[in-house]
Formats: C-alpha cells, sequence, structure tokens
C-alpha cells in the first residue's frame, strides 16, 4: 500500500483585528476620511465667523465616518473577514434608520463626555459612556430597534451576554487605548503645535476602526446568544466541520460493508488503515461505536485492538482496558492483539478483574496466536498466577 500524506484539516479563519486598518481597502478609506476631518479641523480654527461654518461639514464628517464603522461591525459581526468596498449607498443609505441612529448616538456621547457639566465630572461621564456606547451600538445591530435602547433590562442583559467573550475583553482593551488617546487630542487641542493633527487625525481614525472591528468579532463570537444571525464564527465553524466530518464517515462505512458482507476483513482493515493516514485518528472512535452496531463484530473487534493498544502506549490504563474488554465481548474466538509483546503489556497493566478474567481467556492462546515468541514462557506464568488468585 503507497503512503499518503495526513490531510491537513481545516482551520478556522479568525476574524483580524490588529491588521484590519491595513486591508489595502481600508487604507483608501482611513486616507479619505484622514482628507475630510483634517479639512474640517483646519476649517474650525479659523476666525470665528468662518470656524463656526465648519459644524454642518463636521456632522457630516462624524456622519459618515459612524455610517462606515457601522458597516464595519455589522459585516464583521456576522463573520466577514472584509468589508464591502467603500460606495455612496453605503454611506448615504436611504433604507437604514440605525445609520442615522449611530451617527445621533455618537455625537450625544461625544458632547456628553466633553460637555461642560457641572453635576458629574468627566471621568465618571468617561466610564458610563464607555460601557454605554458599545452596548447600544450592538443592541441597534442586533435587534434592528432604536427601542431597545432605552430598555435598561435589555441593556443589562447585553452587558452580561457580552462580557462572557475574550473577544469582548480584546475590545474593552482597545476601546480604552482609543478613548485616552482621543482625550489627549482633545485636551491638547490648541494647546500644542497645529501641525501635530496630521499624525492625530490618521492615528485616531486607526485605532477607532481596530475597536469598531474588535467590537464586531466581539459580537461574532456571542452572537447567538444575543439573537444575531451569524454566517460563520468559531462554534458555527466546527458545527460545519463536524457535520462534514459525519457525512465523509458515513460513506466511508458504506465502503467498509461492501468487504465485511464477503468477510474480507483484512481489506477492510487496510482501508481503515488509509483512512486513519489521511485523517488522523480522530474518528477512531465514532468509527468503533459505528461499527459496534454491525451484527458482524469482526472488524469492530479488529479496529477494538488497535484502538486499545494506542490508549496502552498513551499510559491511558483506564481507557484500554474498557476499549479491550467491549472489543473481546464482541468476538472472543476472533479477538488478537497485534503482537505477543503487546498482550503481555496488557496482562501487566491489567488491574481489575474483569480484565484479568478475559486476559486470561484471550491468552489461553498464546502460544498459539504468537509461536515463538520469547515472552511465552512468562505470560504463561503469569496466566498461572492470575488463575490461582482467589
Amino acid at each position: 500500500m503507497t503512503g499518503r500524506r495526513r490531510k491537513a484539516a481545516p482551520q478556522h479563519n479568525r476574524l483580524q483585528v490588529l491588521a484590519f486598518p491595513f486591508f489595502l481597502e481600508n487604507i483608501l478609506v482611513l486616507l479619505l476620511f484622514t482628507v475630510m476631518f483634517t479639512i474640517a479641523t483646519v476649517w474650525a480654527s479659523l476666525p470665528v465667523g468662518l470656524g463656526l461654518r465648519s459644524v454642518p461639514f463636521w456632522f457630516i464628517c462624524i456622519t459618515l465616518f459612524f455610517n462606515y464603522v457601522f458597516v464595519v461591525v455589522d459585516f464583521t459581526s456576522r463573520g466577514m473577514q472584509r468589508v464591502p468596498k467603500l460606495s455612496g449607498e453605503m454611506i448615504f443609505p436611504t433604507h437604514d434608520s440605525r445609520l442615522y441612529t449611530i451617527a445621533l448616538l455618537t455625537i450625544f456621547h461625544i458632547a456628553f463626555v466633553f460637555g461642560s457639566w457641572e453635576t458629574t465630572s468627566m471621568p465618571i461621564r468617561l466610564g458610563i459612556a464607555f460601557f454605554t456606547y458599545p452596548l447600544m451600538f450592538s443592541l441597534l445591530i442586533v435587534h434592528q430597534d432604536m427601542k431597545t435602547l432605552l430598555n435598561p433590562l435589555q441593556l443589562g442583559r447585553t452587558l452580561y451576554l457580552f462580557c462572557q467573550s475574550r473577544d469582548a475583553l480584546v475590545f474593552f482593551v482597545w476601546q480604552l487605548i482609543t478613548a485616552a488617546f482621543m482625550y489627549f487630542a482633545f485636551t491638547t487641542h490648541g494647546k500644542i503645535a497645529f501641525a501635530h493633527i496630521f499624525w492625530q487625525i490618521p492615528v485616531t481614525l486607526t485605532l477607532l476602526f481596530i475597536t469598531f472591528r474588535a467590537l464586531g468579532v466581539a459580537l461574532n463570537t456571542r452572537g447567538p446568544s444575543f439573537g444575531l444571525s451569524v454566517l460563520e464564527n468559531e462554534d458555527t465553524f466546527h458545527e460545519a466541520m463536524s457535520e462534514a466530518e459525519r457525512i465523509e464517515l458515513d460513506k466511508f462505512i458504506l465502503k467498509l460493508h461492501r468487504w465485511v458482507r464477503v468477510h474480507e476483513y483484512e481489506k477492510a482493515f487496510e482501508m481503515i488503515t488509509q483512512y486513519q493516514a489521511e485523517h488522523g485518528h480522530n474518528a477512531d472512535e465514532a468509527l468503533f461505536i459505528r461499527l459496534s452496531s454491525w451484527e458482524d463484530k469482526r472488524l469492530v473487534a479488529m479496529l477494538g485492538a488497535q484502538l486499545a493498544e494506542r490508549f496502552l502506549l498513551a499510559h491511558d490504563t483506564d481507557r484500554a482496558m474498557k476499549v479491550f474488554r467491549e472489543s473481546y465481548d464482541m468476538a472472543p474466538t476472533k479477538f488478537r492483539f497485534s503482537s505477543g509483546t503487546v498482550a503481555s503489556s496488557f496482562l501487566h497493566a491489567a488491574t481489575d478483574a474483569a480484565s484479568k478474567q478475559r486476559l486470561i481467556e484471550s491468552l489461553g492462546r498464546f502460544q498459539e496466536h504468537y509461536p515463538g515468541h520469547p515472552m511465552t514462557v512468562s505470560v504463561q506464568q503469569k496466566l498461572a498466577s492470575l488463575q490461582n488468585q482467589p
């Protein structure tokens, strides 16, 4: 039989967070918004009369940017590695009122944090916004209903579910980094050289891209708990892989049955060995259970002996003995270890009475099964010792 390489198991393609802003299409988008926000900042720095005229343009910049990051979160939460290319329809939608709500939500939180409020300090407002903004953002994506933003029970449940994943922690870390940088940028604006805006703006936008991407990844991880329909996440990927493996195993078992029904056990077992070489031993236990239901137990006894030997080699003695007992009981007269040395190993490893009894029965034919084996005498002595035990 010619050797074949084992098939590489498909791996879940995790959603990129840190590298996300550096996809080519995202670099172009960041450049576009960098130019827009730079113009808005320069315009706002002009004398009062001219500077006030920048307010509508600021509103346009903020609205378009957060409409786009909403799209980033929406597509990411559903499991898409890349977001569709920027288009007018994407950031000037006419069918999704959530995008306008996101823009208003963003402006409200910025005003809440950086406005002049006498009743609360800025650190407290930052702490409140730190949790409420992403939660409200998430609720709009999942439930598509603005009324959920006013439901404190819904917010609490969302926070509880949201925080149950490692990806949520990653999001909060990036959110903290981004918030700290934005706080620095706002509080130092006008106090340091004006030219600093030319690096502060692109850095801020890049951090926001990473933060909202991380939010989408966290939503993707917890999507089903929220009621969000995801195209793919790690759980659905493994479920799909398990189903594909089950279907492939079903087809393989049908092929085995064609040989077993004509008593070609060696050819059938050769197919099993080939299957293991291609897929590893991950399916061995599932195959053992499926073959156990067949009326003809010869093949499953052969597989069971191999499986038990592998468990014993891995020092998993309890599982090894359990599989041995099950396999032996299926075909006592046909069961055989791969070698006399392996049989001797089982004889010395057995500690429970049930396994010892079956080994006494099986290895009573040791000399017949393994003629001329150098351990024949020691095995016979061990068997005699076990038989004399009360």
